[in-house]
């Protein structure tokens, strides 16, 4: 659980110092005024990096060259984070040391929803890849080196194919087939177990919320798909030799076509995909449910998240999101925010505060 929060020249916040306590706690303030950066700032201190963007120096006060950020987390024990950036690059500590990126993962799991999230049911099939490998390395932050080893070995391997004159060198071909295939195993098998209880989990929430949604389904389609999930049938050799058989194609397109980087994550509406088939506001319904969906599935493994819910209510009408408050009852901790404080008018929270020019009031 989140402790406290300090934070230093990041965005538009004031010099904060922040204890939010256990419980659903609801940041209510007009555009502008930091609630999204706020969030924004427990995120990175907790994974290193940003929800809103792939450069940290964005995060930077206008005006500064360096933002710091510190949270006290307690579990078994009482650990400190600290993440920084500057002219220097970031800088990330747990307990004052440098240790590995999955070491400090470990710390804080959280589980972010923002508006963006809608892509995972309505984006392209790299967004909820994304969404998949984030749930993977945040309930097994060791998974992150698979994942590292697998994309390093399809950096290579599309080097080679977008060479002609080394994308028919047939045993360099080969050799990268059988490093991607090592590490593709892995992610396939990774993601497929994820994709399971998170499918489990899903009908569970969507259970208790009782909206008037038909039969909803995730369904994992990893490739290539004529390849099996049983041991055998996409064992690293199996695996290779799929890849061999494609070689010829990949060499006239010049990129790879098979592997975890083509896989897809199917969110079924009724038996049809629910990009297809749904309403704006059915979307956002069902993204939410997809992340309390994750955050019981690492409850599930005693990785208790902290949620933090940008911009919730917007789009969503008031009995849905009563509807969809209740799953997050028993959340150990979760920070919301909202600029519409009728919309939260008879609904349960533990904890209201009002944001102002970066400042959290109450």
């Amino acid at each position: 659980m989140l402790v406290s929060l300090h934070a230093e020249r990041f965005r538009n916040l004031e010099p904060l110092d922040l204890e939010p306590g256990s419980g659903r706690h609801l940041l209510l303030g007009g555009n502008g005024a930091g609630k999204t950066s706020l969030l924004e700032a427990v995120y990175v201190v907790a994974t290193t990096r940003s929800f809103r963007t792939p450069r940290l120096a964005e995060c930077v006060c206008h005006g500064d060259e360096a933002f710091t950020l510190a949270a006290e987390v307690e579990d078994v024990a009482r650990t400190r984070l600290a993440v920084s950036y500057g002219p220097a690059g970031r800088e990330r500590t747990v307990n004052g040391e440098r240790v590995p990126l999955a070491e400090h993962l470990e710390v804080l799991p959280v589980v972010p929803w923002t508006g963006d999230d809608v892509e995972v049911v309505s984006g392209p099939p790299a967004r909820r890849r994304r969404f998949l490998d984030r749930g993977v390395v945040t309930l097994r932050p060791g998974a992150l080196a698979t994942l590292r080893r697998y994309r390093d070995a399809l950096a290579e391997k599309r080097e080679l194919l977008a060479r002609p004159e080394h994308g028919d060198d047939h045993a360099t071909l080969g050799t990268w087939n059988r490093v991607l295939a090592e590490a593709a195993v892995e992610v396939r098998h990774l993601r497929a177990s994820y994709a399971a209880e998170l499918e489990a989990e899903l009908t569970t929430v969507l259970t208790e919320v009782a909206l008037p949604f038909p039969a909803v389904g995730v369904d994992y389609r990893p490739s290539p798909s004529d390849l099996g999930m049983g041991e055998g049938a996409s064992s690293p050799e199996s695996f290779a030799e799929r890849l061999d058989r494609s070689a010829a194609a990949e060499r006239r397109r010049g990129i790879p076509l098979l592997g975890p980087h083509r896989d897809e994550l199917v969110v079924t509406w009724g038996g049809r995909p629910a990009d297809q088939v749904t309403s704006a506001g059915e979307r956002k319904a069902l993204s939410l449910a997809l992340v309390a969906a994750h955050g019981r599935v690492l409850r599930a493994h005693d990785r208790e998240p902290l949620y933090l819910l940008d911009d919730l209510d917007a789009e969503l009408a008031p009995d849905t999101l009563a509807a969809l408050w209740t799953v997050f009852t028993d959340a150990r901790q979760l920070l919301a925010t909202s600029n519409r404080p009728a919309v939260w008018e008879g609904v349960a929270v533990d904890r209201r505060s009002r944001m102002k020019a970066g400042r959290v009031e109450g």
